[in-house]
């Protein structure tokens, strides 16, 4: 009698125990498949207006490398020279967009979404010390000043603002000089070849992220303007072993110099 009371509650307890196991593991599987969801919805929405402004970015530095970049040559005054003025705004604006996703991404595992993974991989190479055109602190500083804090959140200001910014605020001069004073010495083949190394890693996360082109244009890179030294640079340290989710590098390097 004793035995088939012990067997019973045996049974209830067991069975208990099962319901709670299988209760524990329904609730993980639907964090997991929630935040898996979150993780997509954040990407959706941060990656678009980033793609379009890298592709933005991709366009110019392409035309002005195939003029070896002769309308930055010498120049250091943005007010004069349009094509001067257009590139540190683009650069701007591309680094403002990248803050955008790194300040929301705080509170989402964007890691989670195949495309976040990608997207921080690039980062991670463009802020690089080998790639990165200023130090991080710079890159980041000149990004915020492309940013307005609104209500629904972060939004970037118009060309025309970001103009007026730079000719009236001193802050802004002193974190935008430096990067002027790089682009107007791309006469010279270091300054030159690190623009241009930078373009191409654009160019490949655009189209890595945006394989279809439904957000960019399918632009061809610029490999004959590239030294031997980048072309190996770029071949054998950046695609090989940061960048190997891009699948032919050959399309932004060429072949073997």
């Amino acid at each position: 009698m004793i035995g088939d009371w012990l067997q019973l509650l045996g049974a209830a307890l067991g069975g208990g125990l099962v319901v709670k196991l299988l209760d524990i593991a329904y609730q993980e599987y639907r964090s997991r498949s929630m935040k898996s969801k979150s993780a997509r919805a954040f990407v959706d929405s941060h990656l678009v207006p980033l793609i379009k402004v890298a592709d933005e970015l991709v366009g110019k530095l392409r035309s002005l490398a195939m003029q070896d970049f002769q309308p930055l040559h010498d120049t250091t005054d943005l007010a004069r020279s349009k094509d001067l003025q257009s590139t540190v705004y683009l650069l701007s604006k591309f680094w403002a967009q990248i803050e955008v996703f790194r300040t929301a991404g705080l509170t989402v595992e964007f890691v989670r979404d195949e495309r976040g993974r990608t997207l921080q991989t690039f980062i991670d190479c463009l802020e690089s010390r080998r790639v990165r055109l200023q130090d991080r602190i710079s890159q980041r500083a000149i990004g915020e000043l492309m940013l307005n804090d609104q209500a629904e959140g972060l939004d970037l200001v118009r060309f025309l603002d970001f103009a007026l910014r730079q000719k009236e605020h001193p802050l802004a001069q002193e974190w935008v000089g430096p990067l002027v004073d790089f682009l107007s010495r791309t006469r010279h083949t270091t300054e030159r070849q690190r623009l241009m190394a930078y373009g191409i890693v654009v160019h490949a996360l655009v189209d890595t992220l945006d394989p279809k082109h439904a957000l960019s244009r399918e632009r061809p890179s610029y490999p004959r303007k590239l030294s031997r030294k980048t072309w190996r640079d770029l071949r054998y340290r950046i695609f090989a072993r940061y960048l190997t989710v891009v699948d032919d590098s050959s399309k932004y390097i060429g072949p073997p110099k």
